[in-house]
């Protein structure tokens, strides 16, 4: 899960020495998610019917090699150009890798049990993202930074020896039927909710290091770590909250809790850009940010497992996906065009509280039973 996403944080916590190398723009930086993520959401529904037919342990297997082929290009690209297609092809990792280890779950772990071990596998992204954000200045430090995520192919390498030997469930009775089956609303709500969550979070996980260098003068490195925090506290946020979401507080108000949570984060970006109140209120900022909104993936990929019908898991995650991917490629580049037009961050950091406001407004849609209590 980590290889899936690597691109943004590298682009992230590396924004200034890639300005510098490839002499572009913030927009220019943005794009390189709009690339990873545009790809990622298109093919996200394709992706998902894929996994359905060739099975989970296939379709993990072969998201690992993706991911690892992509990030090798990403760190011998010899322009800004061939980074673009690093970032397009990066995408296809992105795809594939929740509707795969969304049924690699349902194949191995019965409904009840699953928040834990679904919480686990999203903090797989949480996990990169802190080791990315902590790891990546102090690598590129002393070496450069396309050593630093040469390093980082361990990831995807040791992921695939563990795949060795592993089985799929085969399931062949089910095929006929994933294709045809309509999908929940409630899985279309959740999409729905993850495409404004994407173009908020996207807009803040990118942004967040290169606010902190040009608007309080702090380093690469301590920018770096600023994003190693919200890796860190989302660790944790995905794998408590879908088990406080599948044992008690149900989905719906889960969602809402964390949006309005991330609310709040974006509330302070905004004072801390209008010098309303000082650098401080960069942790608790980022700190609500990691324990937030960055863990609705693994709410809302426990949801799609309980909503989707059986045998069409791959199928309800490709569709949430392309409605959240589609929302992670578009905040960067809109943040990004926003800061170089107007010369500040504050009118995106606002609207992306709007944004998260109206995330909280869409879960009011997505049920909040649990599957035990509907058991």
């Amino acid at each position: 899960m980590a290889t899936a996403t690597f691109a943004i944080v590298a682009s992230s916590v590396l924004a200034v020495q890639l300005i510098e190398e490839f002499d572009i723009s913030r927009a220019q930086i943005g794009v390189l998610a709009l690339a990873n993520g545009i790809v990622g959401a298109l093919a996200s529904p394709l992706f998902g019917r894929i996994t359905d037919w060739l099975g989970s342990v296939r379709a993990v297997t072969a998201t690992l090699a993706t991911g690892m082929v992509t990030l090798g290009i990403w760190a011998i690209s010899p322009s800004y150009q061939v980074l673009v297609v690093g970032a397009l092809l990066t995408g296809v990792a992105n795809a594939w890798g929740n509707p795969s280890t969304n049924a690699l779950i349902v194949d191995n772990v019965p409904p009840g049990d699953r928040g834990v071990v679904t919480g686990i596998k999203q903090s797989g992204v949480q996990m990169g993202t802190f080791l990315g954000g902590l790891l990546l200045p102090l690598f590129a430090g002393w070496w450069s930074w396309r050593v630093a995520i040469l390093l980082f192919l361990a990831l995807p390498a040791g992921a695939l020896i563990a795949m060795i030997g592993r089985h799929d469930v085969e399931r062949h009775a089910q095929r006929a039927a994933r294709s045809t089956e309509r999908l929940p609303v409630s899985v279309r709500w959740i999409a729905a909710y993850g495409t404004f969550s994407g173009l908020a979070t996207s807009s803040m996980l990118v942004f967040l290091p290169l606010f902190a260098s040009e608007h309080l003068g702090w380093s690469e490195t301590a920018g770096g770590a600023m994003i190693a925090l919200v890796g860190f506290a989302g660790i944790f946020a995905r794998v408590l909250w879908p088990r406080f979401s599948e044992r008690g507080i149900g989905h719906g108000r889960t969602l809402r809790i964390l949006a309005a949570m991330t609310t709040v984060s974006a509330s302070f970006l905004a004072l801390i850009s209008l010098d309303i109140v000082d650098g401080w209120a960069l942790f608790p900022a980022v700190a609500l940010l990691g324990g937030g909104a960055v863990a609705w993936n693994a709410v809302g990929m426990l949801a799609v497992m309980d909503f989707s019908p059986e045998g069409g898991v791959g199928k309800g995650t490709g569709f949430v996906l392309l409605g959240f991917l589609t929302g992670l490629a578009l905040g960067p580049p809109l943040m990004g065009l926003s800061v170089d037009q107007l010369g500040s961050y504050t009118p995106g950091w606002l609207a992306v509280a709007v944004l998260l406001v109206i995330s909280a407004l869409i879960s009011f849609r997505v049920p909040s039973g649990t599957v035990l209590s509907r058991a």
